[in-house]
């Protein structure tokens, strides 16, 4: 492979996440502390690994900020394709750019992305200490992925429609403006928790702060407040832009200089018309997005030189200078490359390439204006998780109660219930994190109590852990890792004090699923039959001690070996029955047999094209739609929204109670257009179903683990009483 950077030994190693800062030319690793933090100034180079059993798949980027060097940039361009070639060219490339980065990359970063300002050229440096004399303005931009960039600490920054940070060291205050809606409240506070455990130590303090309510301290640094202005649109690039029909194009060499020719003009292409031997180019740059597909045999120049050839396409072309571009090596396609081809074949199944021809032109670009068709773009691949390891260290987890810490018993680890909050203390070597687990029925003063636990214990520690806060069904596949082989386990509300625990219902529904990450998830659901799912297993426990493992027909084998471990959990041997041959006392136990969610894509345990979540929201003044990046769960539907979800035999239009009738009228003409313009082929007549906050369908709850039907009352009272 001949000589490599010193840094390339470790890369990849591992399943997760690595980042290398651009530093003099050369790779400097940043600190897992401050992944998502990136200097306007730089350029970064991050790996993201997913190993599955004796394989590993790679997605590599490298980011450049909208003030960092041109020599900065062209070396992270160069240490990628090195590093690619390192990898053996099997990684998927992305060039990403500051305020417009990925889908697939946002996912890494569940905290959201934070811009700085500076860098290496300005003394900026990744060397910290307690921070508590620096200070700064946030600015809190997006709404389904988050980035807060470091704006000038003035007043003339400020704007009513949006929240703000004011991080003053030892005291951060999160504003809010007066007219900023409660989706930006929550996204701001999860920001703010953010810098205060991760860059802080959980050493300063954080308040809240409304419009009109300043307090002196943020006067005193800011001066008098004047009239401010409601905020415009510009923190938003995600307007509907007008759509080309994707083209296919040959990239050769055989010149002597590298040649672009059309090969097909239409899609959906055919997979028989790429060929081993070749690369080429999908242009979908009408929408800012370029695609390079490398042949296993094509030219060793070719396949290097893929990245600097896309960007000349785009000169080429006279696209946008941030058309995003992903380099795909045969074998690693992505669904979002996919998605432009019939029936497409993945490797272990394909019948072989066939031939093509190709004339020798360029294409003339025509115009074609499709409002929805860019939410076909943003199709990210799965399983985009941050692992720093194998969750084969040491863990240890305590109950949060009043009087501090209680150890919980080895034998129950992964089994959390709800209405609780947890410690987790992981240790790896010499590092350790800290992740902290709080139950979606827990009390105010439980979530606060396990806020200072974690401080108190990270400071017994000596204050280097990284710490991590979770929400339940939010778990990190590094957290559910810890538990080796035990699937996780949520009961639903309760507690697991000792002489605290409530009696269990008599009757009790267990939903297990195995969802992408290839980690089982077990959940206490409502015991009604509106809680099944064809995807799914399920355990029934009724009140007279007899139980069923009800099998639904696109359940997996692993899915059954998680719920026979439920049974032995709780202590009863289950009868195992299919989807269609339910027994009458199984209904009865179920309070009568109802509709629940069931469909032919469920009988198939291998999804093609998975579910997506969309919003949909009109706060900037424009009509903008936005995708949910990596997995999504019942928490991501924003009341003030209207969100789609397309499972593709259908599309869902679900309407926030808080939504308003722009956002509801508009929605539902996209979604049509949304389906019109799939270039993968999709049926035109896919039905478009609307549904109501509060009033959904079991086939659209079946889509999310554990659908809860009272959470939109635990949200509003959250709401109501939101502390930090």
């Amino acid at each position: 492979m001949g000589l490599h950077h010193k840094e390339f030994a470790n890369a990849g190693k591992t399943s997760g996440l690595q980042v290398w800062r651009i530093e003099n030319m050369e790779l400097v690793p940043v600190s897992e502390r401050w992944h998502g933090s990136f200097y306007t100034g730089d350029a970064y180079v991050i790996l993201y690994t997913v190993k599955q059993k004796d394989r590993a798949s790679y997605h590599l980027h490298y980011w450049l900020g909208n003030e960092c060097s041109h020599d900065e940039s062209t070396a992270a361009a160069i240490f990628a394709v090195q590093l690619d070639d390192y990898l053996g060219g099997k990684p998927v490339q992305y060039r990403e750019l500051q305020g417009v980065e990925s889908t697939a990359f946002t996912s890494y970063f569940k905290g959201g992305i934070t811009y700085k300002t500076g860098g290496v050229a300005s003394g900026f440096h990744h060397v910290v200490t307690n921070g508590l004399s620096a200070q700064r303005l946030l600015h809190i931009k997006g709404r389904r992925v988050v980035r807060a960039t470091q704006v000038p600490l003035s007043w003339s920054s400020f704007n009513s429609g949006d929240c703000f940070i004011v991080d003053l060291g030892d005291k951060i205050y999160q504003w809010c403006g007066s007219k900023c809606n409660k989706f930006e409240r929550l996204k701001a506070a999860q920001v703010a928790r953010g810098i205060r455990d991760n860059e802080r130590n959980s050493r300063a303090e954080l308040v809240v702060v409304e419009e009109g309510s300043e307090p002196s301290e943020l006067t005193d640094v800011l001066g008098v407040k004047p009239e401010l202005s409601e905020g415009d649109d510009d923190d938003t690039e995600a307007d509907m832009t007008n759509r080309k029909m994707a083209k296919l194009y040959m990239v050769s060499d055989a010149s002597g200089s590298m040649k672009v020719t059309v090969v097909k003009e239409e899609n959906p292409f055919l997979q028989s018309d790429l060929l081993s031997d070749e690369c080429f180019i999908l242009d979908h740059g009408k929408n800012k997005m370029i695609f390079v597909w490398k042949g296993h045999n094509a030219n060793p120049s070719e396949r290097k030189e893929a990245m600097k050839t896309a960007e000349g396409f785009i000169q080429q072309m006279g696209y946008p200078a941030n058309t995003q571009i992903q380099v795909l090596p045969e074998g690693g396609e992505t669904p979002m490359f996919k998605q432009f081809f019939l029936s497409w074949k993945d490797r272990d199944q394909s019948e072989g390439f066939g031939k093509m021809f190709v004339t020798e032109r360029i294409a003339r670009i025509q115009q074609v204006e499709f409002d929805a068709s860019k939410l076909h773009e943003s199709h990210q691949m799965a399983a985009q998780y941050n692992m720093v390891d194998d969750g084969s260290g040491d863990t240890q987890i305590w109950r949060v109660e009043s009087s501090g810490r209680v150890p919980v018993d080895s034998n129950s680890y992964g089994q959390f219930y709800g209405g609780d909050c947890y410690i987790i203390l992981y240790t790896y070597g010499r590092r350790q994190i800290i992740y902290t687990w709080q139950g979606a029925s827990s009390s105010l003063d439980e979530l606060t109590a396990s806020a200072f636990l974690t401080v108190e214990l990270d400071r017994s520690l000596g204050g280097n852990a990284v710490q991590v806060r979770v929400c339940q069904g939010k778990e990190p596949p590094h957290l559910l890792s810890l538990f080796k082989t035990k699937p996780l386990i949520v009961y639903k509300n309760g507690t697991s004090r000792h002489g605290g625990q409530s009696p269990p219902p008599p009757t009790r529904l267990f939903q297990i699923r195995r969802n992408l990450d290839t980690i089982t998830r077990i959940a206490e659901v409502d015991a009604r039959a509106a809680s099944l799912n064809s995807n799914d297993a399920f355990l029934l426990k009724m009140a007279d001690g007899r139980s069923y493992l009800w099998m639904g027909k696109g359940a997996s084998k692993e899915e059954e070996k998680g719920a026979e471990y439920m049974s032995k959990v709780l202590n009863c041997v289950s009868s195992r029955i299919t989807e269609g041959n339910e027994p009458a006392e199984f209904w009865a136990a179920l309070g009568g047999k109802t509709e629940y969610q069931t469909s032919e894509r469920l009988e198939s345990q291998a999804m093609v094209h998975p579910p997506r979540l969309f919003g949909c929201s009109n706060k900037t003044g424009r009509f903008i739609i936005e995708e949910v990046p990596g997995e999504f769960t019942q928490d991501d539907l924003a009341e003030d929204d209207v969100m789609l979800l397309d499972v593709w035999d259908q599309v869902f239009v679900w309407i926030g109670r808080d939504a308003n009738e722009v956002e509801r009228v508009e929605s539902v003409r996209s979604a049509k257009q949304y389906i019109e313009t799939d270039p993968s082929g999709r049926d035109k007549l896919t039905s478009v179903v609307v549904v109501k906050q509060g009033h959904e369908p079991p086939t659209f709850t079946g889509w999310f683990l554990a659908w809860d039907p009272s959470h939109w009352d635990s949200v509003t009272r959250s709401m109501k009483s939101m502390k930090l």
